[in-house]
């Protein structure tokens, strides 16, 4: 598949957490990691250094929105006060700008959700956006409905290592749930919404971090390639 020549000219937004934030091409600016201080501690400068812009400008397109948000979650948590979270009307619905529509919605969320431990899939008498599952579907629901044109891929969550002390493991599992398990629930909604699914976990090959979570510039090129090696392939 030429990925270059398909989706060259088109336009991206991206939905997701701190990992996708970069102060100035992100907002508000309280909810940017990557602000100053964290840009000289990771080496990420510009779009360039991101793993959206890496894989933005591989394709040929151009970035429309970047609706991402430090600490956000799919699920709406009980604890929240604004609607930060990625099924809320207030994200999916923010992914295009003065009145033009993204021909391409990347989405990596869910971190947030198995960091906090938030139950996947619903039971019998439990049923709502606290649950992941439901959340993700949700959020899908809502962004179709949003943007009905466009081609939405849910990456799936990236696996870290530890940069600055080798011998720290991240537990996958701490949270009550591995997060592998995460994934397969991102994989499942997503082809039940007829989306591209990008998988992108790869236990052989981490992506570098600065602190077990956000991305080195190294680790942002490995995120990069991976979707890029996805997407090339035509899988999901």
């Amino acid at each position: 598949m030429n990925t270059k020549s398909k989706y060259e000219g088109k336009t991206f937004s991206v939905l997701g957490d701190s990992i996708s934030t970069l102060i100035g091409y992100s907002y508000p600016d309280f909810a940017v990691f990557y602000n100053r201080e964290n840009k000289l501690r990771s080496g990420i400068f510009t779009p360039a250094d991101t793993w959206w812009g890496r894989v933005i400008a591989r394709l040929g397109g151009e970035l429309l929105v970047n609706n991402s948000y430090s600490g956000s979650t799919v699920c709406k948590h009980p604890m929240y006060e604004i609607e930060s979270y990625g099924c809320s009307d207030e994200r999916t619905a923010a992914l295009g700008m003065y009145g033009q529509v993204p021909d391409v919605i990347m989405i990596l969320l869910g971190i947030n959700d198995w960091g906090r431990g938030m139950r996947i899939v619903p039971d019998e008498v439990e049923c709502g956006l606290h649950l992941f599952s439901v959340a993700y579907e949700t959020m899908l629901e809502k962004i179709k409905r949003n943007y009905p044109e466009a081609e939405i891929w849910c990456l799936t969550l990236p696996r870290s290592q530890w940069s600055r002390n080798p011998e720290f493991a991240i537990p996958f599992s701490y949270s009550g749930g591995h997060i592998r398990e995460y994934c397969e629930a991102i994989r499942i909604c997503g082809e039940k919404a007829g989306c591209k699914v990008v998988d992108i976990y790869r236990p052989n090959d981490p992506y570098d971090t600065i602190d077990g979570f956000h991305p080195t510039v190294e680790g942002m090129r490995t995120i990069a390639d991976a979707v890029l090696r996805e997407v090339s392939q035509g899988i999901g």
